[in-house]
């Protein structure tokens, strides 16, 4: 049954809910509320298809009949162009942006993994919400179970990170905590913690993954801080007989986690 859309008008930046929203641009207002704005069909379709509550649709008035056949429950705002933009971060906007609830996972909600194989990724201060967004994106399609976000890493509900992730925010645990704490926690579970550094002695296709596995990524500028380093079981450097000196942190996380796929498929954990 598709529901009948009634639509809410309002036409002032001085409106209460209309403040709020704004406020949702900001880290501290979405923190504050535990909810975001997210842009275009897309992305509101992807949120829709993972369930994820949905506290508003909000739509420009001229593109009222986007939405009439969308079987939403939430409140439905119409409101003028003038005043839509002023709630995007988009050039050419869609005219259709969520209001949708933030679920902030707990590190108990990952205990009941009954997977032979786990697979986590870690974060030290990855910065750019470009790059952020592709790893979340490219760590869902490799099956990570898991993302810790050290201090420092670029809020994984910006908007570029949101738009580069596609969908991928509304579905993966992503758990921000101090590194040093989640070291700790992973190896109480048993899972071997795997970083990158240009002086390792093995390449990542000459290492046998553990069924546990979690690898570390660091900052852009200057990889994983020396004092995460050293608390590592192991590292890895990827080859790189061209003259670059470095890669970005989003293909060396690809590189990473393809290698795991790759490894068990091929029947060759430890």
């Amino acid at each position: 049954m598709i529901m009948k859309h009634k639509f809410i008008q309002l036409t002032s930046p001085q409106n209460e809910q209309f403040k709020k929203w704004k406020k949702l641009k900001t880290r501290k207002g979405r923190e504050k509320s535990r909810s975001l704005l997210v842009e275009g069909e897309h992305l509101v379709q992807e949120a829709v298809r993972a369930q994820v509550p949905i506290r508003a649709l909000i739509i420009d008035r001229k593109q009222k009949e986007k939405v009439k056949a969308w079987n939403l429950s939430s409140p439905t705002y119409e409101l003028p162009t003038e005043l839509f933009n002023q709630l995007v971060d988009t050039e050419s906007p869609q005219g259709v942006i969520a209001e949708i609830e933030i679920k902030f996972w707990q590190v108990e909600e990952l205990l009941p993994i009954q997977a032979e194989q786990w697979t986590f990724l870690l974060l030290d201060e990855v910065q750019d919400p470009g790059n952020l967004g592709t790893i979340l994106r490219t760590a869902e399609s490799a099956g990570v179970k898991g993302i810790f976000l050290g201090k420092g890493t670029v809020d994984p509900y910006n908007p570029k990170v949101v738009r580069a992730a596609m969908g991928s925010v509304f579905r993966l645990p992503l758990i921000s905590l101090p590194l040093p704490e989640v070291f700790s926690l992973l190896q109480k579970w048993d899972v071997q913690l795997i970083g990158t550094s240009p002086h390792a002695g093995k390449m990542p296709f000459e290492l046998r993954f553990p069924s546990k596995v979690a690898f570390v990524l660091g900052n852009e500028g200057r990889g994983i801080a020396p004092g995460h380093l050293a608390m590592l079981d192991t590292h890895v450097m990827i080859p790189m007989p061209g003259k670059t000196e470095s890669l970005n942190v989003a293909v060396t996380g690809a590189i990473l986690l393809y290698e795991r796929i790759r490894q068990q498929m091929a029947g060759c954990n430890v």
